[in-house]
């Protein structure tokens, strides 16, 4: 490799300390406080933001359901951790927006049936209860559903009834066919006469991060270092226990401050290194979004996510160098 000048390197270091003096500025807006959010924070408390020379200004969106989708017309990036079944429909209706990365819980479900159900193809024309469109358990039925090979849009009918223990109740008296449980309500469910299925363990999205199309176009190298904070913010949360669990004091006021370590154990058991998305889970919201419209049936998972930036971080070594122990990406 050849020699750098000494002019070339007077540049490099002016070049590297007007970025540190001037850091670009960008917009991070969420609508409200929850745990998907603690990254954020995290990100800004501890300087992992600045340290790749950006100046992030949080912005408060109070509207949490629909919020997200309204925030992208004045910010630069939205964590949302809403009902993201407005964003899609958005997208569905030619918005702007565009996914760059997603959190994701695992959730442990059984399937309540009536009795005359032995599986869950059995299900095919009838009626599945959930909470609401969009609910962790509309998005866990449609997982379990496609799981078993039946298309949630066209196979079944959806009805809303309630929350589990509403559902448990049609069940019983046959108003719904089949709906998803929490784990803990098999033994409850049982003692009802309801026939319980297992089913694996089930993605469910929590929060998105996402931004617009144009903004990538215009900003990209913003973009980027941004995901880099965003990564490194994971890596701090997970590795920096009690300072983060003092940052959430920052942004949170609990009655019982034993409540933060919980919080914070709960979280951390279900953050992955990587916010990478899950296939099955993404196409769960597309699914509730085509119940009512069918244009969002064209849509594909992939094509939702601009993943280049997370795909960048780990071709390069980024997450190597974060993590002193390998995880599994």
């Amino acid at each position: 490799m050849g020699k750098i000048s000494l002019s070339r390197k007077v540049l490099l270091v002016v070049s590297s300390l007007e970025a540190a003096q001037n850091p670009k500025k960008l917009r991070l807006a969420y609508a409200g406080w929850g745990l998907e959010t603690a990254i954020a924070w995290v990100g800004i408390e501890a300087g992992l933001f600045k340290k790749y020379d950006l100046n992030v200004e949080e912005v408060i969106i109070r509207d949490g359901p629909s919020g997200g989708v309204q925030a992208l017309l004045g910010v630069d990036v939205f964590l949302g951790f809403g009902n993201p079944v407005n964003v899609v429909q958005a997208i569905s209706g030619g918005g702007d927006i565009v996914f760059l990365g997603s959190h994701v819980s695992i959730d442990q479900y059984v399937f309540g049936v009536v009795p005359e159900i032995s599986a869950i193809t059995d299900l095919k024309g009838k009626k599945i209860g959930v909470s609401a469109l969009g609910g962790r358990s509309d998005l866990a039925a449609r997982v379990i559903l496609r799981r078993a090979g039946l298309d949630p849009t066209k196979d079944v009918e959806v009805v809303f009834v309630g929350l589990s223990p509403q559902r448990v109740i049609a069940l019983s008296q046959n108003l719904i066919q089949g709906t998803p449980l929490p784990s803990n309500m098999a033994a409850d469910a049982k003692r009802r006469g309801i026939r319980v299925i297992e089913a694996k363990d089930v993605p469910v999205i929590t929060a998105l991060l996402m931004t617009t199309r144009s903004f990538v176009k215009r900003e990209e190298e913003a973009v980027r270092r941004f995901m880099k904070g965003y990564v490194a913010s994971i890596h701090y949360y997970l590795t920096h226990r009690n300072e983060t669990i003092g940052i959430m004091k920052k942004y949170l006021s609990l009655s019982d401050p034993r409540a933060f370590e919980s919080m914070y154990e709960v979280f951390a058991a279900q953050l992955g290194p990587f916010p990478a998305p899950s296939g099955e889970a993404t196409q769960a919201i597309i699914d509730a979004v085509a119940g009512a419209d069918q244009k969002a049936m064209t849509l594909k998972p992939k094509a939702l996510f601009d993943l280049r930036f997370l795909e960048e971080l780990k071709a390069s070594g980024f997450m190597d160098d974060l993590y002193s122990e390998k995880k599994s990406l």
